[in-house]
């Protein structure tokens, strides 16, 4: 089902504060209303928020609020992309800071000839490859078109006033961003009668989230659900073949993780691939709008059951061996342990997750003197750091740096001194 918008002169919002409108604008009906641009905004009781028209060229308070949270609105910003925010006053000022470099976002596919809008089985419209595709190679950069404090939904509690607060956000964005947001709500299947996804069920669904509290000190929380329309089109896989990240600027960046083949399915992991099939299955037909398990074959095993033991072993032993790899001062690190989990994280095709992978490697190797495989790890890291962080992500600068001289680093041999084993020749 399609989702339109509806174009009206006046918004009636239950609870939503017009802190500015006075004595003099109550009406008749007893309604509330406040002025803006030769136009009413009114406090009522309605289902439908239809919006005053906000500055084009500024950011720009709306005065709709529940609590202390309100809606902010710059439809000039990204190149007239535009952006809003459900969210507290101080949480916008830290938005309002990063402005100039939202202003530089690419917003767009890096090659529109690598990819195709499909209908995928079990799932809806996604993404699928033109042509063969390799590794590391760039597929998008979008900034995002909504923030909302996760706070939100904890401090306001009636689900009907959180409604009305975000369906507002929406209504503010230019056209053209609106109806690329309104996409997502679409349900698997386009079933007639099927209700159209609300705006919490998109957030859910595709929950990327940032904190704009880094770097700040402070005690409140400043994560915030952030939404990019077009990352949509990426249908959830448990083993994805596309890496994504959101850089410091809150830019969205996708990158291919591993080669792809023509006509391939795109896809991305909308939670941790590292958690339990069963956990990943039921966060899928609890959020993605199925009401179903998760198709992908990490969860189905093709339909065999061997192959699905098999891979819930392999996961749980991979989860096993890492708290041992992220313990320092573990006893239980060999150098076949390693060889292992590396083994391991290719058999269950986790290439979107190898960066931190390889890093690990490549400290326990040189934890036990390996010098040869930290090194190879390490190089390794970097590649798998790139696809997943970016170039000048802190983790790609620490591997450089370690791999430039594994012998200098202070791991080099750290577990065989500690464990009173000297080195070769002294």
């Amino acid at each position: 089902m399609a989702w339109g918008h509806v174009t009206l002169t006046r918004v009636l919002l239950l609870g939503l504060t017009a802190p500015f409108a006075s004595a003099a604008d109550t009406k008749k009906d007893g309604l509330a209303s406040e002025q803006i641009q030769q136009k009413t905004v009114y406090t009522g009781n309605a289902t439908e928020p239809v919006l005053s028209s906000p500055p084009t060229d500024k950011w720009w308070k709306s005065n709709i609020c529940q609590g202390s949270y309100c809606v902010y609105t710059n439809l000039r910003i990204a190149n007239r992309r535009g952006l809003v925010l459900v969210t507290k006053p101080d949480e916008y000022n830290k938005v309002e800071r990063i402005e100039a470099y939202l202003e530089r976002a690419d917003n767009k596919w890096e090659d529109s000839s690598l990819v195709a809008e499909t209908e995928i089985l079990e799932k809806g419209l996604g993404l699928t490859a033109k042509q063969s595709i390799r590794r590391g190679k760039p597929l998008s950069s979008w900034s995002p078109v909504l923030l909302v404090h996760k706070d939100l939904f904890e401090d306001v509690v009636k689900k009907k006033e959180r409604t009305r607060l975000l369906e507002a956000a929406i209504n503010y964005l230019p056209d053209d961003t609106r109806a690329a947001f309104n996409r997502q709500r679409n349900r698997p299947g386009h079933n007639p009668g099927e209700s159209p996804r609300s705006i919490e069920e998109i957030l859910y669904a595709h929950p990327f989230e940032v904190d704009l509290g880094a770097g700040y000190r402070q005690e409140h929380s400043s994560k915030h659900y952030i939404n990019y329309p077009e990352v949509a089109l990426f249908q959830h896989d448990c083993r994805p073949n596309v890496a994504f990240y959101i850089d410091q600027h809150l830019q969205h960046r996708t990158t291919v993780a591993r080669k792809v083949a023509e006509g391939e399915e795109l896809s991305i992991s909308y939670i941790d691939p590292l958690l339990p099939r069963k956990e990943r299955s039921d966060w899928v037909k609890r959020f993605r709008g199925s009401n179903k398990p998760c198709p992908c074959a990490a969860c189905t095993g093709n339909n065999k059951p061997s192959q699905l033991k098999k891979s819930d072993k392999n996961l749980e032993e991979i989860n096993s061996i890492k708290a041992e790899l992220k313990n320092h001062d573990s006893k239980k690190v060999t150098v076949s342990l390693i060889d292992r989990y590396v083994k391991l994280m290719q058999e269950e095709k986790l290439q979107a997750k190898y960066a931190e992978a390889w890093e690990l490697a490549a400290l326990n190797y040189n934890y036990l003197g390996e010098d040869k495989k930290a090194k190879k790890y390490a190089d390794l890291a970097v590649q798998a750091g790139i696809v997943e962080g970016g170039k000048d992500s802190n983790d790609v600068v620490a591997m450089r740096v370690f791999a430039s001289d594994v012998k200098g680093h202070y791991s080099y041999r750290y577990t065989l001194k500690r464990r009173g084993i000297k080195e070769p020749g002294n």
